[in-house]
């Protein structure tokens, strides 16, 4: 312990003891090395970035003509033999019928891939229900709103 003298105005001189300071828990922070928390971070970092870019994801859907066009991205390693299943349901008030249903067999390519899927709609509104199947897997699947018109 360190004694210190204070002199006070009144010239009267008076010790005081200092004690060392409480030591609380210290933090998270302070107890992990700098080093783990580096490599925490970039890991986490590797995870986030990596969850979204290594599946199959469907791009524009378009429906022209007598035909629908569907985009798929495909990040990853080749696919053979993989299922593209569509089914098209027409929106009425609030009932929906199935216009159009189909399964194929694609190959994706690693990139941009653009097939195309031959349905005669009438005018109207849908819903496109899109799923990509590798394996048992089911690599992609998305809803989309098309709107038909004359």
């Amino acid at each position: 312990m360190n004694r210190v003298e204070v002199n006070l105005e009144n010239g009267r001189g008076h010790t005081a003891v200092l004690a060392p300071a409480r030591r609380t828990a210290p933090r998270f922070s302070e107890r992990m090395p700098r080093t783990y928390t580096i490599l925490l971070i970039l890991a986490l970092a590797a995870l986030a970035g990596a969850a979204g870019c290594l599946s199959t994801s469907f791009g524009e859907v378009t429906y022209s003509g007598d035909a629908l066009q569907v985009h798929v991205e495909n990040p990853g390693e080749p696919v053979e033999n993989a299922v593209l299943q569509v089914t098209i349901m027409e929106v009425s008030a609030l009932e929906q019928h199935e216009a159009f249903s189909e399964a194929r067999y694609i190959d994706l390519v690693t990139g941009e891939n653009e097939y195309t899927i031959r349905a005669d709609l009438q005018p109207g509104s849908y819903k496109a229900f899109l799923t990509i199947f590798v394996g048992s897997e089911r690599r992609a699947s998305v809803i989309r709103d098309l709107e038909v018109t004359a």
